[in-house]
């Protein structure tokens, strides 16, 4: 083969690289917006997790004190002759305590959970979108390269790292 026709075949070479760079990029910019999209929602998961476990908090203090103060009020109604009105203000705190403040407490356990859950699921997809982003940003470089080279392999090399980029970008939105 003359050199014309070698130079005609690393022509062809060169634009199918950098179709193949093309390509990888914009594969590339997904995985780019994608993670920082996760990467917002682990944010906004922790802040709520957060908010969530703080009102909780908030709540448990709440019950201790209607708890002892239910505890307090029966032991002055024992000795005292203002002892039902002690024992129905004590009643009134356990009340609130069964009917209000363990229910919120339960609404919120299971929002915490819930929180927990959505925060660990956008931590496993950023993961996933970083990967990706390396097996990309390896094959658009390695498929530079090949034009640069002109090495075949590297183009071959360039396309298997991107595929396996864009084959963990799929997991990563499937997950």
């Amino acid at each position: 083969m003359g050199a014309g026709g070698e130079e005609a075949t690393w022509s062809r070479h060169g634009r199918q690289a950098a179709f193949l760079v093309a390509v990888m990029a914009a594969f590339l910019a997904i995985a780019i917006f994608l993670e920082n999209e996760s990467i917002k929602e682990v944010i906004t998961g922790e802040t709520h997790r957060a908010d969530a476990s703080a009102v909780r908090e908030s709540n448990l203090v709440k019950i201790d004190i209607a708890g002892g103060n239910a505890r307090l009020l029966r032991l002055l109604g024992a000795d005292n002759t203002r002892a039902r009105r002690a024992l129905r203000t004590a009643a009134r705190h356990r009340a609130r305590i069964e009917h209000e403040l363990q229910p919120v407490n339960a609404r919120l356990r299971g929002r915490i959970q819930n929180d927990t859950r959505k925060t660990d699921h956008a931590n496993t997809q950023h993961v996933l979108y970083g990967a990706a982003q390396v097996g990309l940003e390896v094959g658009i470089v390695l498929a530079s390269v090949s034009i640069i080279a002109r090495r075949r392999w590297l183009l071959g090399a360039g396309g298997a790292a991107a595929s396996a980029g864009v084959v963990l970008l799929m997991v990563a939105l499937l997950y």
